[in-house]
């Protein structure tokens, strides 16, 4: 096998051995292997390569496959580069559940490898022939397996052949990586693994990443001119600052037009430091600035604003910036929009800065319009809160704790659902990178999220923020012990409010005179006999503690945070009174 610049490939022996190293040709540094009778040929392979010195990615076991999807759509979300989950025929791909979901509604770049059934039914002549050997070959060879996670995957291929492994597995990651990013699918047979690979006419060169498009100078140019004209206008984005430059985007465009910036709806990324002045960061506020806003720039957003709490002006300007601005895979995405733009959002809104700086510098009525709103909002800069000095453990309490104890660089992933607001309003984060969230509804991400922002950035502290229910929706058996075993250790705050509060306000809000109101309880939404946290940790290798008062909440972190720069997962239980 040979590229244009390299030397041609050693000596392969199987397909399976072919994958691998086209995976790592590719770019794939970690394969997430959930094993199966599928999967032995890629095991045996793996040490065939590194025997003979073949670079192929590192494999890390999975105990769960749902955790180890979350932990590559971490890793997608602070590298940009897809990562690769092998899972078990149609049941390991059906354990992925909504972590699917998540990398598809996060734009995630993830190559999901599953099994398939073998084809043949006898033993080989001169060698194995991997065919079918256990009944679940027969109870496992479904219709269609790929329709499992069709609605959800970008694009989805079987291996049916050794001679078009180079081709299945380039367009693979060049799909999955391509904006908007998304899940690849491939599926393949242990028979086709064990066949001698076709190495003739294999390659890993011309499967280009595709450029991000830029925006038409025309709409810039309009996007500024509306921004130099405006009175209250707003920038809402949820995944702006995913990436540094989106980050440095926000900031500069927020401090140039005294623009205010939303928008954590989704749980997305830190977009602007929690301490800018122009950063909105109470959900009353941001609905406020929204409602009275006369110009709204939405950047890399798929929910911008609850209509059943914002009503737009009826002369208000909408711009929608985003490499998907139709929205097609939600049916019933309907928000005004005025100009949509498909287009890079850090790049538009670097030349949407670039543009209104001109147009200030040429125009004096247009510098000082603008000066006077960056004055205005800056003298409307909040004061940090303070840690109460004794009383209930409450969720503000616990941000406020962690104000203390965390670096500036530490990474938090955030998956608190209703006391989301509270960790937008407390929680401070100051550079980018050091705040992320699923932007999904799948729940149970946070802790496999955790691991792959330790694999992305090893050298950081990484902390999860979770409540109870999402906690136990991320199977933290499998990830606790996956930390221990990948030597991934993270801190995992639970905010435990006894249940699932996301599912029990709805109730009081739909019927405020029913009778799970007076009952202040809601049917299916408590936990009465949940697990004993610090113990769930003690027994996979993890430090446990809980804290139930402010007083106490400091030293049980710290102890924590050593436990977990000594190499130890952590957990500390915050037992916080919430209806």
């Amino acid at each position: 096998m040979t590229t244009r610049d390299t030397q041609p490939a050693p000596d392969l022996t199987t397909t399976a051995e072919h994958l691998l190293y086209l995976l790592a040709a590719h770019g794939i540094e970690y394969l997430f292997l959930n094993p199966g009778t599928d999967s032995a040929p890629l095991q045996e392979a793996y040490y065939s390569l590194q025997k003979g010195g073949v670079p192929a990615p590192t494999v890390l076991i999975s105990t769960f496959e749902s955790v180890s999807l979350a932990a590559a759509h971490a890793y997608w979300k602070l590298s940009g580069r897809p990562q690769a989950v092998f899972v078990h025929v149609d049941a390991g791909t059906q354990n992925l559940g909504a972590m699917v979901h998540n990398v598809m509604r996060d734009r995630a770049g993830v190559v999901v490898i599953a099994g398939k059934t073998p084809y043949g039914e006898k033993a080989g002549i001169l060698r194995p022939s991997g065919g079918r050997s256990s009944a679940i070959h027969w109870q496992q060879d479904v219709p269609d397996q790929a329709g499992v996670v069709r609605g959800y995957a970008k694009w989805a291929q079987e291996i049916v052949r050794p001679d078009m492994l180079d081709r299945a597995v380039g367009r693979a990651v060049q799909v999955a990586a391509s904006a908007p990013a998304g899940l690849s699918y491939l599926t393949v047979s242990r028979d086709v693994l064990m066949d001698p690979p076709c190495l003739q006419e294999s390659r890993v060169f011309g499967y280009p990443v595709a450029a991000l498009p830029a925006p038409h100078p025309a709409m810039v140019t309009r996007i500024a001119g509306a921004l130099a004209k405006a009175t209250t206008p707003v920038l809402v984005t949820s995944r702006l600052g995913r990436t540094a430059e989106g980050f440095a985007a926000a900031e500069r465009l927020a401090d140039l037009a005294g623009l205010p910036v939303t928008g954590r709806l989704e749980g997305g990324p830190l977009n602007l430091s929690t301490r800018h002045p122009m950063n909105v960061r109470d959900p009353a506020k941001a609905t406020a600035a929204i409602s009275a806003a006369d110009v709204i720039l939405i950047v890399d957003s798929d929910v911008p604003w609850l209509p059943s709490t914002v009503s737009i002006r009826p002369d208000a300007q909408v711009f929608l910036v985003d490499v998907d601005p139709v929205k097609a895979s939600m049916p019933l995405w309907a928000y005004p929009v005025d100009i949509a733009v498909q287009a890079d959002g850090a790049v538009t809104v670097t030349a949407v800065a670039d543009e209104l700086s001109a147009v200030a510098a040429a125009d004096p009525a247009v510098a000082r319009r603008l000066a006077e709103r960056v004055s205005r909002l800056r003298g409307q800069a909040t004061v940090p809160q303070r840690l109460p000095a004794a009383g209930p453990l409450t969720a503000e309490a616990v941000m406020l704790a962690l104000n203390e104890v965390i670096g500036a660089d530490d990474i938090v992933v955030e998956e608190a659902v209703t006391n989301a607001p509270v960790i937008a309003q407390t929680l401070e984060r100051t550079q980018a990178g050091t705040l992320v969230g699923s932007a999904a509804a799948g729940l149970g991400w946070a802790l496999g999220g955790a691991l792959g922002v330790k694999l992305a950035r090893p050298g950081h502290r990484v902390i999860a923020v979770t409540g109870d229910g999402s906690f136990l929706f991320g199977v933290p058996t499998s990830a606790l012990m996956m930390a221990a075993e990948w030597g991934t250790p993270f801190l995992t705050v639970i905010l435990n409010n006894r249940g699932y509060r996301a599912s029990r306000l709805p109730v009081f809000s739909l019927f405020p005179d029913g009778l799970s109101a007076q009952r202040a309880d809601a049917v299916g939404t408590r936990f009465n006999h949940a697990p004993d946290y610090p113990a769930l940790a003690a027994a996979c290798h993890a430090h446990g503690a809980r804290a139930e008062n402010a007083e106490d909440i400091v030293a049980v972190l710290r102890r924590a945070i050593a436990a977990v720069d000594a190499g130890q997962p952590a957990i500390v239980e915050c037992v916080i009174d919430q209806g």
